[in-house]
């Protein structure tokens, strides 16, 4: 079985729940695993989306299932295109008074429709981009400065608050805000023992629902 078949397998198995990328990232340590991800989307097999602080990676299939069990708005547009189509298939002789006995339905679902325009470009969007956060800096760049401010910011007790360091990082290593958050969530995840993070503050990290604003070196 070559890599591409083995890492489609490996997202696969993990159905609408999907897989961390950087999990995926770590189990297939080649060189050539961003080449391999990218041909798996162009070979339209797998979708590759954010989900909370995290990217991942799905079946196409189950992606679409997540989005259904994920998203209240689009598995209401969803199940009403649904419902269009399987009444249109099964009164296909009638449809034209089909069409007047549906009619409140159509202009719902036109009046939605640039919703779901919206939502198939931001897919397409998340699958053509799969280094779109960290197109400039490597995460080890980022770690060095990272670990020269977090040990001068440093409290007795050893905590800093994100926001504060924030804008000294985005300027040294010219990222965004955004990016910013998504390399610290990076290198906490992929140093667990090096760094703790702690619940508060107004900006920083959602985990399981709670911002955490503060880290420090363990």
């Amino acid at each position: 079985m070559s890599n591409k078949d083995d890492i489609f397998d490996t997202i696969d198995s993990f159905g609408s729940v999907g897989i961390k990328k950087t999990d995926l990232k770590k189990k297939y340590a080649m060189e050539s695993f961003e080449n391999v991800l990218d041909e798996l989307i162009n070979e339209d097999r797998i979708c590759v989306s954010k989900k909370g602080s995290y990217i991942y990676c799905w079946n196409k299939e189950c992606f679409l299932d997540y989005l259904i069990n994920s998203d209240l708005k689009f598995k209401y547009l969803y199940k009403s295109i649904s419902n269009i189509q399987d009444k249109i298939n099964n009164y296909s002789d009638s449809i034209f008074k089909y069409i007047e006995n549906v009619d409140c339905e159509l202009i719902q679902i036109k009046n939605s429709f640039k919703n779901i325009e919206n939502k198939i470009n931001d897919l397409k969007t998340h699958q053509t981009k799969t280094e779109d956060i960290k197109s400039n800096v490597s995460l080890d760049v980022f770690k060095e400065n990272f670990d020269g401010v977090l040990q001068a910011k440093s409290s007795s007790i050893g905590w800093v608050e994100l926001s504060s360091i924030k804008n000294e990082i985005c300027n040294m290593c010219d990222i965004t805000d955004n990016e910013f958050y998504n390399y610290v969530s990076d290198i906490t995840e992929s140093y667990p023992d090096r760094y703790e993070l702690s619940s508060g503050g107004y900006e920083g990290i959602i985990l399981r629902g709670i911002v955490h604003g503060f880290v420090r070196c363990i």
